[in-house]
């Protein structure tokens, strides 16, 4: 594990943070940048590109030698958000394959496979930095391992530079795997295949279809009936289909979205679907009832706390604030007392005067 230590620069500059609040937030998150779990020091390291802190580049810089890919790539991509050409140089070295023969043993096969699928996240994340990476893009579509190919036929088509026919002829075939990643892929650049994964989300048997489908139409924002049929899959049979129903809607903007999703709350659903609505609502400017977030932190559950938070970071309201800070200090998951920080300083930053 990569232990990461605040700087003199870093301190100074969380120094002159507007408040002890925020203060204390960038603290923790510098804390928290070595935390024994990587899943933690990801985390950490996304914030620092999402908050715009530039004082965090040099520990970020450091956190591209950390053991875990996963958290390279953040401290990659926060860079590039930051502005620095490292970010960029890293995230394209993270999608290359090392020099290796064949597997000799069943572990080196399964290690093999969680650096490529390693690999495809870090081609998805390359895309997200926009037209600096198509050329390592276009690369990729001849790596050895078809997870990185996949991954850069949908970075090149969300950028406008690939075609979809490989994944709208996938969503046809008879393998459900297969039809669920095809639907995955057409989401996530969203663009084409519409009225397949319609088609998909109404009438396929496999629930993991339908639910990848689901989520597939909250990407296509000008097409307003998608909305109609998501609505209609709040009452799938399976669970799991209304679950990414609802998150779709939660990512739709239009009326009908948001009265689905006051319907939904009014009729006092579990724990998950109404703190998934409850964020939604709040996000959008409606008045959200803070009640079930705040009884949610005291859950075990750590997922739900994290829902909760969520919630919380949505609504400008002073008691989201305070129960914010409350879980910062308190909460016994340092994933969840991370998001509650991060979520703290881009509260301070939003009522920041613009100068």
């Amino acid at each position: 594990m990569l232990l990461l230590r605040a700087t003199p620069a870093f301190a100074a500059a969380v120094s002159v943070a507007p408040t002890q609040v925020g203060r204390e937030a960038v603290a923790l998150l510098a804390e928290r940048a070595s935390d024994a779990d990587p899943e933690v020091r990801a985390a950490v390291a996304a914030a620092w590109g999402e908050l715009g802190n530039r004082a965090a580049i040099s520990l970020l810089k450091r956190a591209l030698q950390d053991a875990n890919p996963d958290v390279r790539v953040a401290a990659a991509y926060s860079l590039h958000l930051l502005g620095d050409v490292q970010g960029l140089t890293a995230l394209i070295d993270e999608t290359k394959a090392a020099k290796s023969g064949p597997a000799a043993s069943p572990a080196e096969e399964l290690r093999r496979m969680a650096r490529d699928a390693s690999r495809a996240r870090a081609t998805i994340k390359l895309g997200e930095a926009g037209d600096a990476g198509r050329e390592a893009l276009k690369a990729a579509l001849a790596d050895p391992a078809g997870e990185v190919r996949d991954a850069a036929a949908v970075a090149l088509g969300r950028l406008g530079l690939g075609d979809c026919a490989q994944f709208l002829e996938a969503l046809k075939d008879p393998d459900e795997g297969v039809r669920a990643s095809a639907a995955k892929s057409l989401g996530l650049i969203g663009r084409d295949g519409l009225e397949l994964l319609k088609k998909a989300l109404t009438a396929d048997a496999s629930a993991a279809v339908r639910a990848q489908a689901a989520t597939a139409l909250a990407s296509f924002k000008r097409d307003p009936g998608c909305v109609g049929l998501l609505v209609a899959a709040l009452k799938d049979k399976s669970g799991r289909v209304r679950l990414a129903a609802l998150r779709a809607l939660a990512r739709r903007e239009e009326a009908e979205a948001t009265s689905a999703l006051k319907a939904l709350l009014a009729k006092s659903p579990p724990p998950e679907p109404a703190l998934i609505a409850t964020a939604a609502l709040a996000a959008r400017g409606e008045e959200a009832d803070l009640e079930l977030p705040e009884l949610t932190l005291g859950q075990q559950d750590p997922e739900l706390r994290a829902l909760a938070v969520s919630a919380l970071a949505s609504s400008g309201k002073p008691r989201a604030r305070e129960l914010l800070i409350k879980t910062m200090r308190e909460d016994a998951d340092a994933r969840v007392r991370v998001q509650a920080a991060a979520a703290l300083v881009a509260g301070l930053r939003r009522a920041e005067p613009s100068r």
